[in-house]
């Protein structure tokens, strides 16, 4: 042989390595490219499908806090007085007592009274004196409890 051919052989073998390299690796290169680009792909959906729901539950946190709001305010409305006044008409039919309705009763100021004295100066009183004094703060008590507002 000659030592052209033979160069000339060598050249041709490294070829079909070459050669037999490429066809024989790149469908596994495709392949794995393909690959890369479906999970890109899928990865990017995923992060997209993610982003509407956070955006969705943002916007229901939103509607939240306004009806939260407005509960706030029909409560904070459910405790004025002329709610109660509409309240009290409407459900349990009361009206607004006339100038003639209202009764005035004298009540004494207990903060004016002077220092009892000493209960050894005192003689005991007896059981009448003790049951109309008992009766006597009663209806203090209920006369005070009804000009209060």
């Amino acid at each position: 042989m000659n030592v052209y051919v033979r160069e000339y052989q060598k050249i041709e073998r490294r070829a079909r390595r070459r050669d037999s390299f490429a066809l024989r690796y790149l469908p596994i290169v495709l392949a794995l490219a393909g690959a890369v680009v479906v999970g890109k792909i899928y990865l990017q959906s995923v992060a997209i499908e993610w982003s509407h729901g956070v955006i969705a539950k943002m916007e229901a946190v939103r509607d939240l806090e306004v009806a939260n709001e407005e509960l706030r305010r029909s409560i904070a409305s459910l405790t004025t007085r002329e709610r109660i006044a509409r309240e009290a008409a409407d459900r349990l039919g009361m009206v607004t007592p006339t100038e003639t309705d209202v009764v005035w009763l004298p009540v004494l100021d207990r903060s004016s009274r002077q220092a009892a004295p000493a209960p050894e100066a005192m003689p005991a009183p007896g059981p009448a004196a003790r049951v109309a004094g008992w009766l006597d703060a009663l209806w203090q008590e209920e006369a005070l409890a009804l000009t209060t507002p």
